[in-house]
Order: structure tokens, then sequence, then C-alpha cells
């Protein structure tokens, strides 16, 4: 289960909201590369960040061969670094928030110091104000002073912020208090849910997920076929998805589900996660994820103008506070019957569960 986050490697939230805006500005792996160079010594750690530089990221040689990372080294440091290229991958892939690279390719050169960093400037004074009215119906305090700080100093303009903000509250789950107010209240179908089943079903399961979580596509890919013969189509348990995105392409995948309306919302979340691998790693993640839905009938323009709608982000916005109440910190996190049992796994697990708190 991966959680929400990079505090492991450095607390990158920043880097992470504003970087889909960035990618999808120049596209693809070259972008990808300047940040990573950009942001190396957090990614990696100070030590390794000394020895090594990203030198390229390369496509796979074969059939069955995965893209790599060219890392430049030191000479005396050539052996070391192969011996931690496993951890260099997994900080990495972490870093993107999806799987970048299978692999480390070693090449020696000389490795020049590392530039300062450059001084944190203080927000323009018109964005703080607007971010500020945006977070104002958020009702926990220290919630809203983090994403009105964190959105000022990201937003390049008002879309940059909304879309990276969301991920960045996420990325900050563990260190910023969730809403504590009610939270009972939903544990039961909110109006707006999505949900899947009759409505007098005596069971619900409630589902938050992220669309590049791949356990939450292994949920849906794995679980949701048996779960839906077995139970919702039987009339015994109705299904309730909610948006808890991790990053900001995950953001922009619930928003284009929300796109395909209401009738369409469950074959488009299935869509998504089906072909999770191929958008994810894709060159240009955000431009491919932009046509992934063409046969739920949401052509490209349509699919812009879905990322660029407040009522669609604040629902979003809305499953993600109501995850925060929940205490929700990873993905997937199952609610059944009012009882939170994280990432229960397989179809038998869930099936356990609700013969034994099944009404």
């Amino acid at each position: 289960m991966r959680e929400n986050g990079f505090r492991a490697i450095g607390g990158l939230a920043q880097k992470l909201t504003s970087g889909i805006a960035r990618d999808g500005a120049k596209g693809g792996r070259s972008n990808a590369l300047v940040r990573l160079k950009a942001d190396w010594p957090a990614v990696v750690g100070p030590d390794l960040a000394r020895t090594t530089r990203p030198d390229a990221l390369l496509a796979g040689r074969g059939a069955r061969a995965g893209k790599a990372l060219r890392l430049k080294v030191s000479g005396a440091a050539a052996l070391e670094v192969q011996h931690r290229s496993g951890q260099i991958v997994e900080r990495v892939n972490a870093y993107f928030g999806h799987k970048m690279i299978d692999d480390v390719r070693i090449v020696q050169g000389v490795i020049s110091a590392p530039r300062a960093a450059p001084k944190v400037q203080r927000p323009d004074p018109v964005i703080e104000q607007e971010v500020a009215g945006r977070t104002a119906s958020v009702e926990d305090p220290e919630l809203r002073a983090v994403l009105t700080r964190l959105g000022a100093r990201i937003a390049s303009g008002r879309r940059g912020f909304l879309l990276g903000g969301l991920g960045a509250a996420l990325c900050l789950g563990g260190e910023v208090r969730a809403q504590s107010q009610s939270p009972a209240r939903f544990l039961d179908p909110l109006p707006g849910d999505h949900v899947l089943g009759r409505p007098d079903a005596p069971n619900v399961l409630i589902d938050y997920a992220s669309f590049t979580c791949p356990h939450c596509a292994t949920f849906n890919n794995a679980v949701m076929p048996a779960l839906k013969r077995d139970w919702i189509d039987t009339g015994k348990l109705k299904l309730v998805h909610r948006h808890y995105p991790s990053d900001a392409l995950a953001t922009r995948a619930s928003l284009l589900a929300e796109c395909a309306g209401p009738e369409k919302f469950f074959a488009a979340v299935d869509t998504l996660f089906r072909t999770q691998v191929q958008w994810l790693t894709a060159s240009d993640p955000a431009a491919d994820l932009m046509t992934v839905l063409v046969e739920q009938g949401v052509s490209e323009a349509e699919a812009q103008a879905c990322i660029a709608n407040d009522r669609l982000l604040d629902k979003v916005i809305a499953d993600v506070q109501s995850g925060q109440a929940l205490g929700v910190n990873s993905t997937p996190t199952v609610f059944i019957n009012e009882q939170g049992y994280g990432n229960p796994g397989g179809i038998d697990a869930i099936a356990a569960i609700l013969r034994q708190v099944g009404r």
C-alpha cells in the first residue's frame, strides 16, 4: 500500500504539485529530467547527490526492457552506487509518483558542485488573496492555513494551485490535522456520491482511491468483478467511490472520471484503472491521459474543459475532505458498514468481512 506523500525522501510535496503543470507545458522525458536534476539532493539524499548526477532518461532496449536512468558517477563511488541502484530506482519512482524507471545505468564522469538553492520569494499578494478565498471553505484552520501558504507559493495561475494544491494536501496528510468534526456523517452515501448498486442495498462499501495508485488498480481489476457479481448485482451491497488523489496527475484523472458523467462514471473509473500502466509510463502521462476516455465519449476538447471545471474540482475536494475527516492516509482505504479496514486485500478477505459484519 503506497503512503501518500514523500515524507521518506525529504517532503517533496511542492515539487509534486507543480510537476504535472510543467510537464504539460514542455512535455515528456526531457522536462522530467530537468525536474530530477533540480531536485536530485532531495530525491536520493545528500550523500549520493555528492557523487552522482542524473544524465539522461533512456527508453528500454528489447521487448521486455523498461526505462532506465543514465547516472553520471564519480569514478571512486561507482561500486557503492551500483550496490545502491535498487534504492535509487525506488526513490526516483516515488518522486514522480509512478513507475518512471526500472533500472540505473552508470557512466563515469566528473561531478561538479551543486548550485545553491534559490531563495524563496514572498508570494504575490494578489495570488495570496485569491488562494485564501478559495480555501476559505476548508473547516480545519490548520489545514486551511497550510493550503493557503503552499498554494500561494506554487501558483502560476488559479488552476495551477487548484490541481496541484489538492495533491499537496494529501502529501502533507501526515503533518496536517485532518478535519474531525462529525466524521460519522461521511460513513454513509452523501449527496453527490457515485453509488454502484441498488439504493436499498443493506451493506455499504466506501472506497477511497487514487488513480495513480497501483494497489487501487489491483482492487478494481481483480476484486471488483467478483464483488459486483456476488454482492452488488445481487442487491446485497452498494459501493461508493470517493476520490483521494495522491498527486496532481491523479487529480486530473479524477476530473476526467467526473467528466464522463454519472451514467458512465464507473465505466470511466474501470477504463482509467485498466489502462493505468499505459498512461503512467507514457513519455508524457498528462497528455496520454487526456485520450483514455474516448470510448466513454469524452473528446480531448471536452477533457480539457473538465480539467478547468471548478464544479468538478469541488466534488473531488469534497471527497478529499471527507477522507481527511475519517483519517484516510493511504489508498485504497475501504470502509464497510461504518468500519475502516484499510486495504483488506482480495475478494476472499472482503467477502469474509461482509459475512461477519453484513446486514
